[in-house]
């Protein structure tokens, strides 16, 4: 399987991120949204969620047309998620990501995604691996 690198474009984190994922997943644990208990935790600071984090970095590799959206059929997983640094507010994060092909069936491939999220000092903050489904090209309207 052949892999191509690229890195996506950078997308700041701000605090209306953080609130408004908080509001949408129900998570309002004090490490996002706590500005005085947060400053007391190990990380000195509000940080994003974890989640909040992978989110970005997915619709960042949509956006960078990792994931072809014409082509897209189906996501199969996300894998080996590792989260090694806090995303803090104001943090620009961008997403190395390498893509390989393999066929399913006829007509369709398995596509699989390795990425790492790094933010402004290129600090290596997430990793993972997804694999989703797509038609093959050509296949587009069939």
């Amino acid at each position: 399987m052949i892999f191509m690198e690229k890195i996506t474009e950078g997308r700041t984190i701000t605090e209306t991120d953080i609130v408004m994922f908080s509001y949408f997943t129900g998570d309002w644990t004090f490490l996002h949204t706590d500005k005085e208990a947060s400053a007391k935790s190990m990380f000195g600071e509000r940080i994003a969620h974890g989640y909040l984090t992978l989110s970005v970095s997915l619709g960042l590799m949509v956006r960078s047309a990792a994931i072809d959206t014409e082509k897209f059929i189906a996501l199969r997983s996300i894998e080996n998620v590792r989260f090694h640094k806090p995303v803090k507010i104001g943090d620009t994060i961008k997403v190395n990501y390498a893509v390989g092909r393999k066929e399913e069936r006829p007509g369709t491939e398995n596509v699989f995604i390795s990425a790492k999220t790094f933010n402004q000092q290129n600090e290596c903050v997430m990793e993972f691996q997804t694999i989703h489904l797509e038609r093959k090209s050509g296949e587009e309207n069939k």
